[in-house]
């Protein structure tokens, strides 16, 4: 009798502990605080909505007046359309299908807030595209959207059978900054004379094939302009180096190239060249010359001083840039993985930064101004994969997935316990 009772009981205790670790299990351990997530919003709307499943990965947001965000996407999976949303945080609305007015066009690569309250953004189309021989996508569009009528102004192509990476508007001089991609080359839109302007090549990309995935690193991912209508970038600095009289070989070549990345360049109002401002971003030394290490800027945002704050690619380290003095400082990095993707300020008054390689967790951190702190906060989901974040009227921060069939989270900072 005694030895049913032990059995009993060991029983028992193995069954409260396998409850134990599975209520540790699906805590998710490291994932954001569950009470500060007020929100999960699924932005396909299934095979007969008009965002399906492989066009809901989120490429952008930006938060309007009225209180809407209103975001982007792109194409994945063999899609082929891309679309424009509105989102409050509590529900999401679709807006329009971006590829029924622009014919070619399967992503929306970046938004920007334009003068008289307009969306300005920029298209683009899959990297494997842009590695074919005979190439027949005709090129990334410029685009204005009203949010008031709903209507949509295409205004035209910018490089021919080139994508379009990265914008960013000057709106005293109503001109619209650019990258191509894979090219590289600076370009400038007069928005009222409805000129392109050609700044040259700022970054010969690298081609590179990685698990089967080709893509070119290298291409500024993001601009920046102050007060002045000065654009900055970061891209990298080729040198030729001669080799030795030992190094070299018969009929061969005399000198090799170097490249440094994390350059800062600039293009002031009226030159013709950008030049190099002598700022050099925070890099971990020695790992440049490897192509799939990219060094340079993923995400930017004004700092409240008329600086900015930005996030590296790789290294993920944050830091300020002063435009004025070309000063770098170093804040550092708050965990081991890269790639600060994206910036916003939440309603607590910290700077929330999103992290984390692009086939992997995505992560949320923050940094204290006040006192100069960073944190690791977590993730949303385990296996989450996000590109965006954006702070609502609220002061939320709203996190989008870029997946097939993406999800979109609203984490409250004022419900984190303390």
């Amino acid at each position: 009798m005694m030895r049913k009772i032990r059995r009993f009981v060991c029983m028992i205790i193995m069954l409260l502990t396998l409850c134990d670790s599975m209520t540790l299990f699906a805590q998710r351990y490291g994932g954001l605080p569950r009470q500060a997530i007020t929100n999960r919003l699924l932005i396909s709307n299934g095979p007969d909505g008009p965002i399906q499943g492989g066009e809901s990965a989120v490429t952008d947001m930006v938060l309007f007046e009225d209180g809407w965000i209103y975001g982007s996407t792109k194409a994945t999976w063999g899609a082929e359309q891309c679309h424009i949303f509105r989102t409050n945080g509590e529900k999401i609305e679709h807006v329009l299908n971006v590829t029924s007015e622009i014919k070619q066009q399967t992503a929306i690569s970046d938004l920007i807030m334009g003068h008289d309250n307009l969306l300005i953004g920029c298209t683009s189309t899959y990297d494997q595209i842009f590695d074919e021989e005979d190439i027949d996508y005709e090129g990334g569009h410029l685009f204005s959207f009203d949010p008031e009528t709903g209507l949509l102004d295409d205004l035209g192509i910018m490089a021919a059978n080139q994508g379009i990476n990265c914008i960013a508007v000057d709106t005293v001089r109503s001109l619209v900054y650019g990258v191509t991609y894979p090219a590289g080359h600076l370009f400038s839109f007069d928005l009222k004379l409805k000129t392109v302007r050609d700044f040259g090549e700022v970054m010969t990309p690298w081609r590179i094939k990685d698990f089967g995935r080709i893509s070119w690193r290298g291409v500024p991912k993001v601009l920046m302009i102050d007060d002045a209508g000065t654009v900055y970038f970061s891209t990298y600095l080729r040198t030729e180096i001669e080799m030795a009289k030992q190094e070299q070989m018969k009929g061969g070549s005399t000198s090799y190239s170097s490249l440094k990345g994390g350059r800062i360049y600039r293009l002031s109002p009226g030159d013709d060249h950008p030049v190099f401002t002598g700022a050099v971003i925070p890099t971990q030394v020695g790992m440049d010359s490897d192509p799939l290490y990219e060094n340079g800027i993923a995400s930017a945002i004004r700092s409240h001083d008329g600086g900015f704050w930005c996030g590296t690619i790789n290294d993920g380290f944050l830091f300020k840039f002063q435009p004025s003095t070309s000063l770098v400082i170093n804040k550092g990095k708050t965990f081991q993985y890269w790639n600060l993707k994206s910036l916003a300020y939440g309603g607590d008054g910290k700077l929330y930064m999103l992290g984390g390689r692009d086939e992997d967790n995505s992560w949320i951190m923050s940094y204290d101004p006040t006192i100069g702190s960073l944190a690791c906060l977590g993730w949303p989901e385990n296996t989450a994969q996000c590109n965006v974040i954006c702070a609502d009227k609220n002061g939320r921060i709203i996190i989008a997935e870029n997946l097939r069939h993406s999800f979109m989270w609203v984490f409250d900072p004022f419900k984190v316990s303390r």
